[in-house]
């Protein structure tokens, strides 16, 4: 067996958590449920057998930092690694994942990890030149100066999701877009500081953007009706 995907199974027997560690140890594609079934001891009993895993997915998972140990160690060829919304995932976790996957990984997703930082994140992209999709949504740590270093270090990257991640401005967006030629999808719907001011080059230039660009003399007669005085009950 190359690919298990049991995500859609939220109600899962412990006995083949217990068997699958065993009966799988050609995987290529994992991802688990958000099971409380699936400890910590599950998931590294699977890493350990299964050296030729390429892509992880652990989304929403409950684990603990200590379960990625066995991957760093056992499997050498991954690729995407997908940790959306992991609250257990620390800053020294992505710091060992940026140390043992130099120039390997091509599809990550940080979003919603509140417990690491910025620092964290512009330390794993500075040794990820192949990326090519990179999600961080949900993360109020990341500023402008990550935007500048993600285009910087990443020259195959076409797919960039900074959902409300609240502190990313126009200038972060402009920078990236002038260094960063490849991209082909920028999510920053909910970016209060972003607008069309950052976004109008990446536009022209057929870039995919989930913000809804507003015709100017709409946004103009908003302008307008925002100034209008309150009428006085």
């Amino acid at each position: 067996m190359k690919y298990l995907n049991v995500s859609h199974h939220q109600v899962f027997p412990q006995s083949l958590c217990q068997i699958l560690p065993h009966q799988c140890q050609s995987l290529q594609f994992f991802k688990i449920p958000n099971s409380s079934a699936f400890n910590d001891e599950a998931v590294k009993n699977i890493l350990q057998n299964n050296h030729n895993l390429s892509h992880l997915d652990l989304s929403n998972s409950n684990l603990k930092n200590g379960a990625l140990q066995p991957l760093v160690v056992n499997c050498k060829k991954l690729e995407n690694i997908l940790l959306k919304n992991c609250l257990w995932l620390t800053i020294g976790a992505i710091e060992i994942l940026a140390f043992h996957y130099p120039e390997a990984i091509k599809v990550v997703d940080f979003g919603g990890c509140t417990g690491i930082s910025e620092a964290s994140i512009i330390f794993f992209v500075k040794r990820q030149p192949k990326l090519r999709s990179l999600s961080l949504s949900d993360l109020s740590c990341l500023q402008d100066e990550t935007l500048v270093v993600i285009s910087q270090s990443c020259p195959q990257l076409v797919y960039l999701d900074i959902s409300r991640c609240c502190r990313i401005t126009d200038s972060g967006i402009k920078k990236f877009g002038d260094n960063c030629n490849t991209i082909r999808t920028l999510k920053v719907d909910g970016c209060p500081e972003v607008s069309e001011r950052g976004l109008s080059s990446l536009r022209l230039r057929g870039v995919w953007i989930d913000k809804v660009q507003y015709p100017s003399y709409l946004l103009h007669r908003l302008n307008q009706i925002q100034t209008w005085p309150r009428t006085q009950l």
